[in-house]
């Protein structure tokens, strides 16, 4: 894995004496595999995009959901594009099932569910000859115990990952609180025990222990929040008030009996199969577009920007950044414009989400991007509104002039 990207990534463009013990630290952490399902909800961004058919979209990978999700836009091509080696292999994966496992049954086993003893022997026979020479060394790994990565199919995926381990942690502590966290995923709003559970959790969030830890950026490595982020999410208030109100959004914000979000979060797993509560791409309804469009997906490791400055001119129709400029110095942004605004068509659209509420394009600092970019405020609220994932302060969508 080229970590030296990651790297160069987290340091913001500042100098080697301006970068901070905390981001080397949080560019070793990123290293690894953080996020097992990516936390941008792929309909809202649809929604916001409103793409044409046949659309060639660029998008950060991250887990790689939302790069299948959009299929169902019918685009021509996603490039999916990441620094980090183990979210493409994750990606690549899920390609290999879709390409050989022949059932949706046989898929939501291995990716959805992700929990059965026979996925290890599904995967050496089946998936891992399609792999490439780095996602097999990646899944192949095996830990100073000598169990290899892709047995985490066998025991919970969703468990796994740092953001899985640190949810897990975050549920030892509800539980040590009296929090009942299924009252809260399954309980009518006006629950008794719902009401109680929610009390509870709001006291947590205000203990004396909260508010300590998160003053420290260790906590949120583990969210995939480099320091430069945390800044940002907190915006001047509490970090835990913030977060406590991030959750609230989450897990109260849209039914949780369609919010796969919420699951994650409070269950660390999906509901089951079928065409609710899931993204997208696990959806039955939406197997055979997988198997039928999975050749469009792209992987691609690469840094975004120089990606896009190698694309011919004009040929992408949508970029998605996810939070990724929460992470870019000004003169940064400003060259990852520059590189859209060559790659893009007439009618590119590009989205991205911040910790904060405001986009780093309205300030000073990068006025001169809005002579050629304007915030669509129509579809930045749409979004916004349809994100279940809740944990974002903005959603933004910006158009040529």
């Amino acid at each position: 894995m080229n970590t030296q990207l990651i790297a160069d990534a987290v340091r913001n463009s500042r100098t080697q004496d301006e970068a901070t013990l905390w981001d080397r630290i949080f560019a070793f952490w990123f290293r690894r595999l953080v996020y097992t399902q990516i936390w941008e909800d792929p309909e809202a961004d649809l929604a916001a995009l409103q793409l044409p058919l046949g659309s060639t979209i660029v998008t950060i990978s991250s887990g790689g959901c939302n790069a299948l999700s959009y299929l169902m836009a019918q685009p021509a091509q996603v490039y999916a594009v990441d620094l980090n080696e183990a979210h493409l292999s994750l990606l690549k994966l899920k390609l290999a099932g879709i390409r050989t496992l022949s059932t949706y049954a046989e898929f939501w086993q291995f990716f959805g569910e992700a929990s059965s003893a026979t996925n290890a022997r599904v995967y050496r026979e089946r998936l891992r000859p399609l792999l490439d020479p780095e996602a097999r060394a990646y899944w192949d790994k095996r830990n100073v115990i000598g169990r290899p990565r892709h047995v985490y199919f066998t025991n919970g995926f969703y468990r796994h990952g740092m953001l899985g381990r640190f949810i897990g942690l975050a549920h030892v502590a509800a539980k040590l609180a009296g929090i009942d966290l299924a009252v809260l995923l399954t309980g009518s709003v006006d629950a008794p025990a719902r009401i109680e559970a929610l009390d509870r959790l709001h006291r947590l969030f205000h203990s004396r222990l909260a508010r300590l830890l998160t003053r420290t950026p260790a906590l949120l490595f583990s969210l995939g929040i480099p320091p430069q982020q945390r800044a940002l999410l907190g915006g001047g208030a509490p970090l835990n008030e913030v977060l406590l109100e991030r959750l609230l959004r989450l897990i109260n914000g849209y039914p949780n009996d369609t919010n796969y979000f919420a699951w994650q979060a409070l269950h660390r797993g999906y509901k089951g199969p079928g065409d609710r509560c899931l993204p997208p791409y696990l959806k039955r309804s939406q197997f055979a577009r997988m198997r039928d469009d999975a050749g469009l997906i792209i992987p691609v490791h690469a840094n975004l920007r120089q990606f896009l400055e190698g694309l011919p001119a004009r040929e992408v129709d949508a970029v998605v950044l996810l939070d990724s400029q929460d992470w870019m110095a000004p003169d940064e942004i400003r060259a990852l414009w520059d590189a859209i605004d060559r790659a893009g068509s007439d009618q590119v659209r590009v989205i991205f989400r911040t910790a904060g509420v405001e986009s780093p394009l309205e300030g000073q600092e990068l006025a001169p991007l809005r002579d050629i970019w304007l915030r669509d405020d129509e579809r930045s609220a749409v979004g916004f509104e349809l994100d279940r994932a809740g944990i974002y302060g903005g959603f933004h969508c910006y158009v040529r002039r």
